[in-house]
């Protein structure tokens, strides 16, 4: 019974890893949803996609190595990570490593952001500065660094702007 647990657990973590590979289909965003083809605004584009409207690809420092090969392989934005419906979630295969959510919700609701037992975490709402700090920066609204995994991105002023104001000015 216990060789049968290991092997399901195996084909499982297999099928997670392959899944969705160069398809546009980014795992961790619920039942694998798909990258939209076309986009709004230069600011979905670099959440979707990881390029700006010039078609220039968004550079990042830092991160997790794992992650950036996981971003790497599916569609190299926000989304890789935080998913396409923005709601994060778990990392596959690092499990305990939890993406956050990236709703307007998510952002910006009153009363601040509590991440459970860390609370050194905690942090007030996201406004378009301290969101451009997240981004640049990996540092929260309390000062606080943000988890090693999430990666520093590179980008032009112009880039910048339009992916944080697409970030906080998405309807629910």
């Amino acid at each position: 019974m216990k060789y049968k647990k290991v092997a399901l657990y195996f084909v499982v973590g297999a099928f997670t890893l392959v899944s969705g590979c160069d398809s546009g289909i980014v795992p961790g965003s619920g039942a694998f949803k798909r990258i939209p083809e076309t986009f709004s605004s230069n600011g979905e584009r670099i959440y979707y996609t990881g390029t700006s409207s010039t078609g220039q690809v968004i550079q990042t420092r830092g991160g997790d190595t794992h992650m950036n090969m996981h971003r790497q392989m599916h569609g190299g934005g926000c989304a890789s990570c935080h998913g396409v419906d923005r709601e994060g979630g778990r990392l596959m295969p690092r499990f305990w490593i939890k993406a956050p959510a990236l709703t307007k919700a998510a952002l910006t609701s009153s009363g601040g952001h509590k991440h459970g037992k860390n609370a050194a975490q905690n942090h007030e709402i996201y406004d378009e500065k301290s969101l451009r700090e997240a981004v640049i920066n990996g540092i929260n609204p309390a000062g606080e660094p943000l988890d090693g995994a999430m990666p520093r991105w590179i980008m032009a002023e112009e880039d910048l702007r339009d992916l944080t104001s697409y970030l906080l000015s998405l309807p629910e």
